[in-house]
């Protein structure tokens, strides 16, 4: 399926951004380039899976998952070659890890699968704007407004992402 394979292509994009990011600004278009592709087959996996009816399990796991790989390798590359903050990868890793937990936890128990939820979305959106100020070298107080907007983003979407467990978890004790 067309959805499942743009997912895996954003996965597949990793090592060839990170060696972009890694050159400098001699190759700073070519990393804005791929992670505009990146961003491209996120929300294209989406669009394609309702309008072609391609929306599947498999699906509705991969692309959640392709998106917290690539920005946790993202992020990790702009900490080691950009001093993005190293506590910001923590938090969105300790946020995408208890997600990852959590949802499995539902998965296998009840056969859920615990989607993405506008939170979660904003938070993925400031992540990758963050990630652009690294990447272009961005004045420093933007690149710090950007950390904090995310870094506030990854706790209300970690409560949001709570409060939906509690949720599902009382709704199964009644």
């Amino acid at each position: 399926m067309l959805a499942n394979f743009l997912s895996v292509l954003r996965v597949l994009l990793i090592p060839f951004l990170l060696y972009f990011i890694a050159q400098g600004p001699a190759a700073q278009l070519q990393a804005v380039l791929l992670l505009l592709l990146a961003g491209i087959t996120d929300i294209g996996d989406g669009w394609v899976a309702r309008r072609y009816n391609q929306v599947s399990r498999l699906g509705k796991i991969l692309d959640p998952l392709a998106d917290k790989i690539f920005l946790a390798c993202l992020l990790g590359g702009l900490v080691f070659w950009r001093d993005l903050p190293l506590w910001l990868l923590g938090m969105l890793f300790a946020r995408d890890v208890a997600i990852v937990l959590v949802g499995g936890l539902f998965l296998r128990s009840q056969g859920l699968v615990i989607a993405a939820n506008r939170w979660g979305k904003y938070t993925t959106v400031c992540m990758v704007l963050t990630a652009l100020s690294f990447v272009l070298n961005a004045p420093a107080s933007l690149r710090t407004g950007l950390c904090l907007a995310a870094a506030t983003l990854v706790v209300v979407s970690s409560l949001s992402y709570a409060q939906l467990a509690l949720r599902l978890l009382q709704r199964d004790r009644t």
